[in-house]
């Protein structure tokens, strides 16, 4: 894979990837994401449509247009196919930021799957990569359908994802879940409850209100404070990507989920004309990121999250929703509620011995504060002290 600082020529949609024999034959270009033309976003999203391996909603062109627009520093790697006597054509995309001389993921903490996209791993020469981004690692938390030979070559570590596949009958799959997890089962008789005692059960799955969207985001910041985890909407860029991807009420609700461009989805909960709890996720062609789901504290006694939760399952058929993807780490709720499990590799690619040991160790104290005894005790301790540890994850 060589390095090019021309522009990558979109005037063909594709090209086929048997026509590639060796990452010799393609080239690399850097630009910034709003100079990217429409043919370029365009063979962006062609690649996608071609492999369900970057089907996953963060592999968008509109998720990283969201994410430019609310930070307005977000590259593009262009891998383009370039043969004698035909323009350069668009292959693979690599969205990233540059902070110093480490690449991260368009997005940083809140991107939930990282790859190469369009291009098959055989194809991904990561030290052309490096080397044309002008950056001595790619620092990634959830790289999606790693080759081996990376995960070798980089010491790359692996951790669970989890997702509910409906099969086209998500009614069939929450009974699945009843049977398998007690949780689950149990909660019928809660949200009953919660209907007798604080109003009519009803689920607005698209909700196109800003306000009860701020309602949402200000819930899951409290939540944040009394579970002692760094507030991801601390920074204001967060907000600002969150609001570009929901639209407000520019457009209207949708009924059918199953050809939805990509966007953002609030569903909310609501027991007569109380919202008990809400989500934002990310929804393309109905296929669910499930992001942030928040609730009412005062109404914990009912578990309205789990509440939430079964009742989107529900609904899920009706609306279009072929899958509910809960992104990586090993949460127990996850487990409970989903069926679907893979792995997804996390780590540092880079031939930096110096930076590999320190991402290395940083990783490792990482692990061991999470084992350690009384832990939580120690988080309230070490946020109410440092409330912006870790803001450098989101900078």
């Amino acid at each position: 894979m060589r390095e090019t600082n021309n522009h990558a020529d979109a005037s063909s949609f594709s090209a086929s990837i048997d026509e590639i024999n060796s990452a010799e034959d393609l080239v690399i270009s850097v630009q910034q994401f709003d100079q990217l033309s429409a043919e370029t976003l365009g063979c962006w999203e062609h690649r996608r449509s071609q492999d369900s391996r970057w089907s996953q909603p963060f592999f968008a062109s509109r998720f990283s247009s969201a994410v430019h627009l609310a930070r307005g520093d977000v590259l593009v790697a262009v891998i383009s196919h370039r043969s004698p006597g035909k323009p350069d054509r668009p292959v693979g995309f690599l969205p990233f930021h540059r902070v110093g001389r480490i690449g991260v993921p368009a997005g940083r903490f809140l991107n939930d799957a990282q790859n190469v996209i369009g291009l098959p791993p055989r194809l991904v020469d990561w030290e052309a990569l490096l080397r044309a981004c002008d950056v001595v690692a790619f620092d990634l938390h959830a790289i999606v359908h790693p080759s081996d030979q990376w995960v070798e070559k980089y010491r790359l570590n692996s951790i669970g994802a989890y997702r509910a596949d409906f099969a086209g009958d998500s009614t069939q799959y929450l009974q699945t879940l009843c049977k398998d997890h007690r949780t689950i089962a149990k909660q019928g008789q809660k949200t009953r409850k919660l209907g007798r005692e604080i109003g009519d059960i009803r689920l607005e799955v698209d909700c196109r209100s800003p306000e009860v969207l701020a309602q949402t985001i200000a819930w899951k910041r409290s939540q944040y404070q009394r579970t002692h985890i760094l507030d991801l909407f601390l920074p204001d860029w967060t907000r600002r990507m969150v609001d570009v991807l929901h639209g407000g009420e520019e457009r209207d609700a949708m009924a059918d989920l199953s050809d939805a461009p990509l966007g953002g989805l609030l569903s909310v909960l609501w027991a007569g004309d109380q919202i008990v709890a809400a989500h934002y996720g990310m929804i393309e062609k109905g296929q669910l990121h499930y992001w942030f789901p928040t609730y009412d504290p005062k109404y914990a006694r009912y578990s309205p999250g789990t509440a939430l939760f079964t009742e989107l399952v529900r609904a899920s058929t009706e609306y279009g929703v072929d899958s509910i993807d809960m992104g990586y780490g090993e949460q127990p709720y996850k487990q409970k509620q989903t069926a679907t499990t893979t792995d997804v590799a996390y780590g540092t690619i880079t031939n930096s011995r110096w930076h590999r040991l320190t991402h290395s160790a940083s990783n490792t104290l990482s692990q061991y504060a999470k084992r350690i005894p009384m832990k939580e005790k120690v988080k309230k301790a070490w946020r109410s002290i440092h409330p912006t540890a870790g803001i450098k994850k989101l900078g």
